[in-house]
């Protein structure tokens, strides 16, 4: 059994599966502060976590069919337009420093951030669109567990 245990162990450093971690924006006005929520549901083996990270950025992006393409295009086109920017570069902010989280147990953290001045709000339009995403993950050896970037709709 215990080799069994370590085996799990060293597979969740590998895969970043030592915890679950959920990313949650408590309110949507992008002009005021944002008040974060990072959710950790550590699994079976405690974790040494180094720090605890959000990264923030917003994407712009554009995407017209080949049937919405002139007609001019359109005969040359294989495929539609896609473009994607970074309208708001990823930033990262310092959430927790050094700690041990306890096997099978649930951690929050909490902080709060105010965006640039110059912060564009999230839209959707008929071509275009502009997204806002946070992504929270615990900084361990082997692969960090994290939340993937979750989309958040800032008005």
């Amino acid at each position: 059994m215990g080799f069994l245990n370590k085996l799990k162990g060293a597979v969740s450093k590998l895969t970043g599966g030592g915890a679950k971690i959920t990313v949650f924006v408590n309110g949507n006005d992008i002009k005021e502060t944002l008040n974060i929520t990072i959710n950790a549901e550590v699994k079976d083996n405690p974790l040494e976590v180094k720090k605890v990270y959000l990264w923030v950025k917003s994407v712009e992006k554009i995407d017209i069919p080949k049937n919405s393409l002139p007609q001019n295009l359109r005969e040359v086109a294989n495929f539609g337009l896609t473009l994607s920017n970074d309208r708001f570069p990823k930033k990262e902010f310092i959430v927790a420093e050094t700690q041990k989280l306890e096997a099978n147990q649930t951690y929050n953290w909490n902080i709060d951030i105010k965006l640039d001045a110059s912060a564009v709000p999230s839209y959707n339009g008929h071509f275009a669109n502009h997204e806002w995403l946070f992504y929270a993950g615990l900084d361990v050896k082997g692969n960090d567990p994290d939340s993937g970037w979750q989309k958040f709709d800032l008005r």
